[in-house]
């Protein structure tokens, strides 16, 4: 199934939103095998670097706005652990300038979560995300193409 979805060019673009998105979100997805994968197969690099910065930065969005939404829990049944006192100290000392790091696995999420808690203004937050996932998918993009050049 996975073989006709991703033969199909019509297909490959939303595939890679629909898991650029999943994983921009609090799962524990990552998007950059198949945004590797359809650099290999010769589709335009600039679509992808579009297609999974529009997906991921909207899996953030809504982690941003699960994070707003959930700031009571939060304060009534938080048990913080190693990653998520490491990323609350970037939080402190960077405050939403940490957004940029949105993109760094487990921490990112997190940064993201108390922007949401910390009531971050939207358009901040959602601009700084939409920076940072960029940066991550054209650093990909840009690395990928000079190792097989």
């Amino acid at each position: 199934m996975t073989e006709f979805l991703l033969s199909e060019p019509v297909w490959a673009y939303p595939a890679l939103m629909l898991l650029s998105f999943l994983a921009g979100s609090v799962l524990p997805l990552g998007s950059e095998w198949l945004f590797v994968w359809l650099q290999t197969q010769e589709y335009d690099l600039l679509t992808l670097i579009i297609v999974a910065t529009l997906g991921n930065s909207l899996g953030g969005f809504l982690t941003f706005w699960l994070g707003r939404m959930g700031r009571d829990l939060y304060s009534s049944n938080h048990q913080p652990g190693k990653r998520w006192l490491y990323a609350e100290g970037l939080f402190r000392r960077y405050g939403t300038w940490s957004l940029l790091l949105s993109w760094v696995p487990l921490i990112g999420d997190m940064l993201v979560v108390m922007a949401g808690i910390a009531h971050v203004p939207a358009l901040r937050a959602c601009v700084l995300i939409l920076i940072g996932k960029a940066a991550r998918y054209s650093a990909l993009g840009l690395i990928w193409m000079g190792a097989v050049t």
